[in-house]
């Protein structure tokens, strides 16, 4: 049997903190289209605009729907901790990017906008799907990802790529995940990544 991740304690390091925080998978999917998109898109305001409509979409709106379980006591926290919780809001964010993506292509989005909510899409189908039996990840899957697309869009982005063994590290020091969990999240992450960036071309 997969042993249980540690339970989360009171002395948690800030730097295991921070990483849990600035790299949520919500403040990734808000920061990364309009960035995607405008590197991927002439001109870079109008890709910036795309990547704006993907972020109210399917970052702030999932984000409102967590933040109200939170103030009913539905969720522990932003971080929905429970792995029976997660499954309905990863099938919304499913359901969003579908819609967002067949808006972006009615508003004539170019290739690369639509393969990055492909990307989306596919990362938050994984974590729904595993999420019935299993606790992946989704703080590692959605930073691995990130951290590929944008080294393989622009190669000076490479130090991002050290951002996913401190997620995964602080992922584990606070408790949410066992390494097991982690490394799953990120080589999900990275895969689909690498396939999405194979489409784009």
């Amino acid at each position: 049997m997969p042993s249980a991740p540690p339970p989360a304690g009171a002395g948690t390091p800030r730097w295991a903190h921070l990483a849990g925080e600035l790299l949520a998978p919500w403040v990734l999917a808000a920061v990364m289209p309009p960035l995607v998109c405008a590197l991927t898109t002439v001109p870079a305001w109008r890709g910036a605009l795309h990547g704006l409509a993907v972020t109210v979409l399917c970052a702030v709106v999932p984000h409102a729907v967590v933040a109200r379980g939170v103030r009913r006591g539905r969720y522990a926290s932003m971080h929905v901790p429970r792995r029976q919780d997660r499954p309905p809001l990863l099938a919304m964010v499913v359901g969003l990017t579908v819609l967002t993506g067949a808006l972006l292509r009615a508003l004539g989005a170019p290739t690369a906008p639509l393969v990055l909510l492909g990307l989306m899409t596919g990362c938050a189908a994984v974590g729904l799907l595993v999420s019935k039996s299993w606790k992946i990840s989704l703080h590692a899957l959605t930073v691995a990802a990130s951290a590929v697309v944008l080294t393989g869009l622009a190669p000076a982005a490479a130090p991002a790529l050290l951002a996913v063994p401190w997620v995964a590290a602080a992922r584990v020091r606070v408790g949410a995940h066992t390494p097991a969990q982690v490394v799953a999240g990120a080589l999900v992450g990275a895969v689909l990544a690498v396939g999405a960036l194979a489409l784009a071309g």
